[in-house]
């Protein structure tokens, strides 16, 4: 009886380390696969004729943890849109409906003749749910059959930081039938107060007079931390950025290869 018992567990065991090891296995193939496929996918981008990069190409690392990676450089669209930072990290498993968060810690600089100054934001966080159907390159044909699925970009956290001001919000992005960009995001600014005392100080109170009121008449107070916020949508549409009902600028427009 007592070697028939140990004859099963040793069989339970066995079966659960095989089990384990099998898992593990499949676990493994995955994140290789996928963070190759990744990288494959990011080389492509530093050959693309429309975009001129600097800084090394990135590659995963933190096995068997979920994926990061980190880059350092510019990014520039032969549009004039130019994104530079001393440091962007990434971590997550670089598949369809999967959340990625991608993270500026040291800041980014971001400017384009259509901007006008170069804007300057101190820390910046993403997480974003990658579409199914999402293609492996950028052509125009192949973004337009992602595009026809109609399952955007999820963007379930968006956190900007610049002086005092934080905007944190929520949206989706993705392109219109012409594949150019639209967004809908639905923010939340805190700081602002600050700002406009500040300004107030070194400028006077008359200079900032009809800000201070049109702050007054959109703020809100946090029930819970007492904060003044404001609530605004960022959008664009028909290449156009809109904050709220105004519209802040014209976007050219975007010319993916063939």
């Amino acid at each position: 009886m007592k070697k028939n018992i140990w004859r099963l567990i040793k069989g339970l065991l066995t079966g659960i380390l095989i089990l384990i090891t099998a898992v593990f296995a499949i676990y493994s193939a995955a994140w290789f696969t996928f963070t190759k496929r990744a990288e494959q996918y990011m080389g492509a981008l530093w050959h693309d004729k429309s975009l001129t990069i600097t800084g090394e190409v990135p590659h995963f690392t933190n096995y068997p943890l979920p994926p990061q990676t980190r880059f350092s450089g510019t990014i520039e669209h032969k549009n004039g849109l130019k994104i530079e930072s001393p440091l962007i990290t990434y971590s997550g498993f670089p598949v369809s409906r999967q959340i990625q968060s991608i993270e500026a810690p040291e800041g980014l600089k971001i400017s384009a003749d259509f901007l006008g100054n170069t804007l300057t934001v101190d820390h910046a966080s993403l997480q974003i749910r990658l579409p199914a159907g999402f293609p492996s390159t950028l052509r125009r044909n192949d973004l337009s059959e992602w595009q026809k699925t109609g399952d955007p970009f999820q963007i379930y956290s968006i956190i900007l930081e610049s002086g005092t001001i934080t905007a944190t919000g929520s949206g989706t992005l993705s392109l219109d039938d012409k594949l150019q960009p639209v967004a809908d995001i639905n923010a939340r600014v805190t700081g602002m107060d600050t700002l406009l005392d500040t300004l107030a100080a070194e400028q006077g109170e008359r200079t900032i007079a009809v800000a201070r009121r049109f702050y007054d008449m959109m703020s809100k107070v946090d029930a819970i931390t007492g904060e003044k916020y404001f609530e605004t949508t960022l959008k664009i549409q028909s290449r156009s950025i809109y904050f709220g009902p105004m519209r802040l600028t014209k976007i050219p427009e975007i010319k993916w290869n063939d």
